[in-house]
């Protein structure tokens, strides 16, 4: 592979991982992001009613 060759398909793989990328991250984004923050916000919540558990006995 001569390096005009190698510089010219680097030009073309960079652009395309990049629209790759930016399109599998933005489906991430509108379908499962809410279900891994409902999910997190949930635990917080659990250790929460934990912790507060032991503060209330006296």
């Amino acid at each position: 592979m001569s390096s005009t060759s190698a510089v010219a398909l680097i030009w073309w793989v960079i652009p395309i991982t990049a629209v790759l990328g930016a399109t599998i991250y933005g489906v991430w984004v509108t379908k499962y992001k809410s279900k891994y923050d409902n999910q997190t916000n949930r635990s917080v919540n659990k250790f929460s009613k934990f912790q507060n558990s032991f503060r209330h006995k006296k």
